[in-house]
């Protein structure tokens, strides 16, 4: 996989950025903040987002807030094809030279691991990150994973526990397989027997269909004659209930009818009486004429006294319109002189204002300054000690610094020291017994060799006594670092406290500069100044609010007179209407309404007999029509009821009770036994059919054990291979193992002795067991002896990380054409960070597209494609700064 083009849009810092990337070393370059390492987190997400292992809500955790939609689309090749894949919080789309072949997020990641790299290779191999460098080798369970899934030992392991899961599983099956044979005879005796019951059933089944065909006609002959006297029987019993109701229903109209009788008589007798009432009647309707017009007349006095009322109301509230009308001239006076005042008040208030502004600016100060004197008294410090500590941390670093090159000095004394030492005793092992000097070739006399003895036992005497006495300088030193550390321990501490004294004397200069207290009096002036000027608003929108009610007045007196004109109209109108009716006074109307008053009551007490007349005449008409339906019906009955009585005495010719009772009790004893015979039948039916399913599936179970018997050899055949097969995976992943750790060695041991100049001869990876358990242990070849990575110092753990990182991507590379690197030199010296570049330029050459994350402009020097990434208001934008001739 080689990338060609990424572009990230409203991804973290990146609002809109376009990077392209060539073969050989892409070097991404710019400050710490600028957004670089969110390039290759970018590339990353599109491709594995998605994947079971990625972190859910991703994209919008990285989305830029409020800037629109994130999308990421990436450009690379792979397999001599063009891929783009494009992730957004909306779609994901994988195109092949311009194909859609996927368009699920988890489909994509899924594509990725299957033809490209699979994540942890990715992550292990290909994609460093920044801080991760140094921890592969401190943390030996992080050294250990990333081997196994470099080395690809996690993937023989998948295949023994998997090949182990297949033996399980076969194992598990013939045990099975055996269980199911050895119930091989059972089985078959159990067939036969039911067989032999299947028979049995059959020939019952039979019988009992003979006896049911011959009860079944018995059953039928005695049903026909049963059926036939229990029709007579219940015919007798209906028509003795219907002559019953018949002669109970004559007797009830004939009762009827007399009741219609006595209601006719009464109504004639009602309605004669009604007669006269109607004649009365008709002689008081001109009376009631004449009162009711009186009536309405008089009516018009109530209406005469209200226009009065109102007349008098409207008058009054006209004087009150009047009189309020008078006060607009003043008030408009006033409100002009308010006007005057509000405009010299806001100009006041204006020129204060600033005044103010300033005042709680100064407040604010005065807080400040207060704060920041109790945080410095809290810490019992003032500006001149905080300088005299800060001078004494400074002398601190430089001893510190003096100190570590002291000690590593002193250990790498010691290292050559030990080293003298060892080649001392080799010699002198060499020399033990030997005739001929192993050195020089030459002959050894006795007493020749005992002085050479001597000679290199006083060498080593003196080189441990040089020893133990540069351990001792050595626990000196480590003393006084320690010291050195605790004070040290407290710069960040004055830092943050010379940062506040600095502040106080900011914020006190900036309070000489301004009069707190001038200030103070023209913000009290400016409070008072806005009090009066608010009151002033408050009249000045009271007396709008008069004059505009005043202005709505002169319409009120509008309508209030013509409704005074409208209301005389009315009365002049009422006044005439009494004269026309011939009166002079209402009193005149009342007096001749008081004379009317008997005629009228007599009146409303006759009103409603018309009414009733009517409806007598129509109650007395429907007796009569009742009283005739009732004879009809009286005589249909009698006819009804002689034709009943002839059917009753045809129906009990020749039918006898002891008959009808003698053929229930021979049908219902025949039905019954037929019932017995039928269950009797269907039980057999059932235990044949029950049978049946028996023999079927006892036939099947035989079948069954046969195929079990085949699959049985089958599974053994299997079970062989498996076991052959397993025992060669272990034997392929010792082998991939130790082939891969050996070369894995090489490689970094290698690149760590090119970074140490040579003071380191290589590295040892091998397999150990402690406690039980085995693991990877590191070790370091220094003057001929294996030291532990504590025997390094904090630069050379770093360069001894990023070597063993290195390796790792190395040895992958005849199946990789890509390498990323994240900030990889921020730990690392000057010289060693000149190494890296030489390494840079000679091994990772060796790897078709490396890609590099750094603030260190040094690596420029062997990068062939340098992108500058800079941030301007927090939108980080990218910029080719130089293309080499790769």
């Amino acid at each position: 996989m080689r990338v060609r083009r990424i572009e990230i849009q409203n991804f973290r810092a990146h609002k809109k950025s376009i990077v392209e990337f060539s073969d050989g070393i892409n070097l991404i370059v710019g400050q710490n903040g600028a957004g670089k390492s969110s390039i290759l987190e970018a590339i990353f997400a599109t491709l594995y987002l998605g994947h079971p292992s990625f972190p859910r809500g991703y994209l919008k955790a990285n989305t830029r807030v409020g800037k629109g939609e994130l999308s990421l689309t990436l450009e690379f090749e792979h397999g001599g094809k063009v891929y783009q894949i494009t992730r957004t919080t909306k779609k994901n789309e994988l195109l092949e030279d311009g194909r859609l072949i996927a368009e699920k997020s988890s489909d994509i990641a899924r594509w990725v691991e299957r033809n490209v790299y699979p994540l942890q290779v990715y992550t292990n191999a290909l994609y460093i990150r920044q801080g991760e460098i140094e921890g592969i080798i401190t943390n030996r369970e992080v050294m250990e994973k990333v081997l196994r899934k470099v080395l690809g030992i996690e993937d023989y392991e998948n295949a023994e526990r998997n090949a182990a899961d297949v033996m399980r599983e076969l194992r598990r099956r013939k045990e099975s397989l055996l269980k199911l044979i050895e119930r091989k005879k059972e089985t078959e005796e159990s067939l036969a027997g039911a067989e032999r019951r299947f028979g049995e059933t059959l020939r019952k089944i039979s019988e009992l269909r003979k006896e049911e065909r011959k009860l079944s006609s018995e059953v039928e002959r005695l049903e026909k004659l049963y059926g036939e006297l229990r029709g007579r029987k219940e015919l007798i019993g209906e028509l003795e209930k219907r002559k019953a109701l018949t002669e109970k229903s004559i007797a009830s109209e004939m009762r009827l009818l007399e009741e219609h009788g006595k209601r006719i008589g009464e109504l004639e007798k009602e309605l004669g009486e009604l007669e006269k009432a109607l004649k009365r009647l008709e002689e008081l309707k001109p009376v009631e004429k004449e009162y009711e017009e009186l009536k309405k007349l008089l009516s018009l006095k109530d209406e005469l006294s209200r226009i009065d009322v109102k007349t008098s109301a409207l008058r009054e509230k006209l004087r009150g319109i009047d009189e309020r009308l008078e006060r607009e001239k003043e008030l408009r006076k006033k409100l002009e002189e308010l006007e005057k005042e509000e405009s010299s008040a806001r100009k006041e208030y204006e020129r204060l204002k600033e005044r103010h502004r300033l005042y709680q600016r100064a407040l604010r100060l005065v807080e400040e300054a207060e704060r920041y004197r109790k945080e410095l008294e809290r810490a019992g410090h003032t500006i001149e000690t905080l300088e005299e500590e800060l001078r004494k941390l400074e002398k601190a670093k430089e001893d510190l610094e003096l100190i570590r090159e002291e000690a590593t000095g002193i250990r790498e004394r010691i290292a050559s020291l030990r080293g003298k030492k060892a080649e001392l005793k080799g010699n002198i092992e060499r020399l033990e017994g030997a005739k001929i000097c192993p050195l020089c070739r030459r002959p050894i006399g006795e007493h020749e060799g005992d002085e050479i003895f001597r000679e290199y036992e006083t060498e080593i005497s003196r080189i441990d006594s040089e020893i133990r006495k540069l351990e001792r300088d050595l626990e000196k030193l480590s003393e006084r670092e320690r010291e050195l550390k605790k004070i040290l321990s407290g710069e960040a501490k004055l830092i943050r406290l010379k940062k506040t004294a600095e502040l106080l004397a900011e914020v006190e200069e900036k309070l000489k500069e301004l009069n707190i207290e001038e200030l103070e009096r023209d913000a009290l002036l400016f409070e008072e100044t806005k009090e009066r000027l608010i009151g002033i608003k408050k009249e000045i929108r009271s007396l709008k609010s008069q004059l505009e009610e005043l202005e709505g007045l002169r319409g009120e007196k509008e309508r209030v007179e013509n409704q005074l004109k409208e209301l005389e109209e009315r009365r002049s109108n009422l006044l005439k209407r009494l004269r026309k009716g011939g009166f002079v006074s209402f009193d005149e109307v009342e007096n001749r309404l008081k004379e009317l008053e008997p005629a009228h009551r007599e009146f409303l007490s006759l009103r409603g007999v018309p009414e009733r007349a009517r409806t007598i005449e129509k109650r007395l008409e429907m007796e009569r029509r009742k009283a005739e339906e009732a004879e009809k019906r009286i005589a249909g009955l009698k006819e009804k009821l002689k034709e009943i009585e002839r059917e009753l005495e045809r129906a009990r010719e020749g039918f006898s009770e002891e008959d009808f009772r003698r053929a229930e009790k021979d049908y219902v004893e025949a039905s019954k036994a037929l019932e017995r015979t039928r269950a009797e039948l269907e039980g057999a039916k059932e235990l044949r059919n029950e049978v049946a399913r028996l023999i079927d599936e006892l036939r099947a179970k035989l079948g069954e054990i046969r195929e079990a018997e085949k699959e049985l050899e089958l599974v053994e055949r299997a079970l062989a291979d498996v076991t052959a097969f397993r025992e060669k995976v272990a034997r392929l992943k010792a082998e991939e193992e130790l082939r891969g750790l050996e070369e894995v060695q090489k490689l970094a041991g290698e690149l760590f002795s090119e970074m140490t100049e040579g003071k380191y001869q290589g590295v040892k990876l091998r397999r150990e067991k402690k406690y039980g358990k085995e693991r990877i242990e590191l070790r370091i070849l220094y003057a001929g002896n294996e030291v532990g990575i504590e025997f390094l110092s904090g630069g050379e753990r770093i360069a001894l990380g990023l070597a063993f990182r290195l390796a790792l991507s190395l040895y992958k590379v005849r199946n990789l054409e890509l390498l990323i690197l994240d900030e990889p030199t921020p730990f690392l010296d000057e010289e060693r960070r000149k190494k890296l570049v030489e390494i840079i330029s000679s091994q990772l050459r060796k790897i078709p597209q490396v890609i590099i994350v750094s603030h260190d402009e040094e690596l420029k020097d062997a990068a062939d494609y340098v992108i500058r990434v800079t941030n301007a208001g927090g939108e980080s934008r990218v910029e080719v700064e130089s293309i080499g001739a790769y």
